[in-house]
């Protein structure tokens, strides 16, 4: 079940460029390149996972809580740990049974792994 808040300007509320304080952030990235728009998902995904804590109020600045709130719904569970998930589902504004629902399919998603062993 994904998540459909009211239609908004997907926009983020800036210029198209990543701020130079967060390109350690992108190290495989060419940080030039990086568009705020085309890559909103690359970028929410990566502050959501491993930011700073300036780097989370800049991405809370940028993109709008409905932006969030659909990025976890349809791909953020998929790549986020189910903590992040929850975490920033709260701040997203999700209800709470969708949220639930996000962790719990983000705790569930690394069956395969979670049943591997080195012995």
């Amino acid at each position: 079940m994904s998540y459909e808040p009211r239609a908004t300007s997907q926009e983020p509320k800036t210029t198209n460029q990543l701020p130079s304080f967060l390109h350690r952030f992108f190290w495989e990235y060419d940080p030039e390149v990086l568009d705020l728009h085309k890559h909103a998902d690359v970028i929410m995904a990566r502050i959501m996972e491993r930011g700073t804590w300036q780097a989370m109020l800049w991405l809370r600045t940028v993109y709008p809580p409905e932006v969030m709130a659909r990025f976890l719904s349809v791909k953020g569970w998929k790549v986020l740990p189910p903590r992040e998930v929850n975490y920033w589902a709260l701040l997203s504004g999700l209800p709470e049974d969708i949220k639930k629902q996000l962790v719990r399919k983000a705790a569930q998603r690394d069956g395969i792994w979670g049943e591997r062993s080195a012995c």
